[in-house]
């Protein structure tokens, strides 16, 4: 009996974690491409119906719509041909969207840069991240990359890029980051021993059919074994690769936080979204179906329950993504209510953490559901992890200025002085002058990001 609760409670825990995956996904996903993830739940789902935003009526008008867009996308060249069919909020999109391109590297570096952590360990996890293949893993080994004054961080520095978005890299194959993945989710103990068993040296062997031999040899029963290689299933070998092809793509804003008869607004985009529900029919013919006694019925009940449950899943994890955007929007829009009011130059210190900690939430959490939004505003719309900015200590040491803000700073300085060739030393003894206590080649590093030339280049 002991026994039979013990498998009970792992197998429970197996199921959650699987759903976990699809929830961490669907947190990370801007608008638009979680439209695509919707649409293609309700074409692979039959027991799943939509009302309101773009989503058909019926099932049969849902497959007769993938056939009609897949015959005019061969039909037509260019959107003029679309004509006036446009809706007012795909009108709206068409003005709204920007292009934007992100390597792996500048999105785990905003991480890293939104995160407390000592500064030798900040510094070793810089040189792991530089040093990242397109795929996320590592192209040389450890002691190569990290300085020898920084080795001694090299482990927290790991367990730190372990804990950002996408989850899986710093690693060295598709093999650890799977273990990765799964220890993020919580397998821990023997399940996660027998895991890492499986991951490194049976994989071979489970696609081969041999279940009995590897089960055997990772001292599991065949239940065990097939809720582990579920799992394993439901991860993704290569977490990075929606950041290797470093194509620019059009995006719409998530949320719209902007001033309104003088009070801030917070507004979530999501009028195109369908409101989804389970078909009342099937879940009637479910159960009529459980009860019969032929084999091929019963079979029906079974696949039936099953995208019951899958539908019934994604109901939730989209209330849970859609509730966590707006408290991490709220948020947003009181902790930099002065950017929101008076725009750039006004941006205050702010780190995922901090966010994190008002809401309960973890910093992955937080990370995922900012990472690849956008944010309309009154001064344009701006990535939502723009909002989040480490801090400069003021030269008189009492206060903080965010990095944004004095990075806009340096813009105000080289564009206020456009018949001097200011020096980067010279910007800095400038921004010191001002409050703001900024090192030359930390001066350099942000005319850099802003575009900006060197004194010895500048006109």
């Amino acid at each position: 009996m002991l026994s039979q609760g013990l498998d009970l409670s792992q197998k429970q825990t197996l199921r959650l974690n699987a759903q976990m995956i699809q929830s961490f996904e669907l947190m990370a996903l801007p608008l638009d491409e979680l439209q695509a993830k919707i649409d293609e739940a309700l074409l692979s789902n039959p027991t799943l119906q939509a009302t309101g935003g773009n989503a058909p009526a019926s099932w049969e008008e849902r497959t007769e719509g993938q056939r009609r867009a897949e015959e005019r996308r061969d039909d037509y060249s260019d959107s003029s041909a679309y004509g006036s069919d446009l809706s007012d909020s795909h009108q709206a999109w068409l003005e709204g969207a920007i292009a934007t391109k992100e390597t792996l590297q500048d999105h785990l570096l905003w991480q890293l840069g939104c995160t407390s952590c000592p500064p030798d360990t900040a510094k070793a996890a810089e040189a792991v991240i530089s040093s990242l293949g397109p795929d996320g893993f590592f192209t040389r080994p450890l002691e190569e990359v990290v300085p020898k004054s920084l080795q001694a961080c090299t482990q927290e520095a790991l367990d730190l890029i372990h804990g950002f978005d996408p989850v899986g890299i710093a690693v060295p194959s598709w093999r650890e980051s799977l273990i990765v993945q799964a220890q993020a989710l919580g397998l821990e103990g023997k399940d996660l021993e027998a895991f890492k068993s499986l991951c490194m040296d049976h994989l071979e062997e489970m696609k081969a059919g041999k279940v009995q031999q590897v089960a055997k040899a990772l001292k599991i029963d065949n239940e065990d074994l097939d809720e582990l290689w579920e799992l394993l299933k439901s991860l993704n070998p290569f977490p990075a690769s929606s950041w290797s092809s470093g194509e620019e793509r059009y995006i719409v804003p998530d949320v719209s936080i902007k001033v309104e008869d003088g009070h801030l607004v917070v507004r979530l985009n999501d009028s195109t979204l369908p409101s989804l529900s389970l078909d009342a029919e099937y879940q009637e013919m479910a159960s009529s179906l459980s009860k019969s006694g032929r084999k091929d019925e019963k079979e029906a009940a079974r696949y039936l329950r099953k995208q019951l449950g899958d539908g019934e899943a994604l109901i939730r994890q989209l209330e849970l993504r859609r509730n966590t955007l707006e408290r991490v929007s709220s948020v947003l829009a009181v902790r930099q209510k002065a950017f929101f009011l008076f725009g750039p130059g006004n941006l205050k210190p702010l780190t995922l953490h901090d966010v994190a900690v008002e809401l309960d939430l973890s910093d992955a959490t937080v990370s995922r559901i900012t990472s690849a939004k956008h944010v309309d505003t009154d001064w344009g719309v701006i990535p939502m992890k723009s909002l989040f900015s480490s801090a400069l200590k003021t030269s008189d040491g009492t206060g903080e200025v965010s990095k944004e803000a004095a990075k806009e700073m340096v813009r105000r300085i080289i564009e206020e002085n456009p018949g001097t060739k200011l020096s980067d030393q010279k910007i800095s003894d400038m921004l010191g002058q001002r409050g703001v206590s900024c090192a030359r080649r930390t001066v350099a590093k942000y005319r850099k990001e802003l575009g900006m030339d060197s004194s010895y280049h500048r006109d």
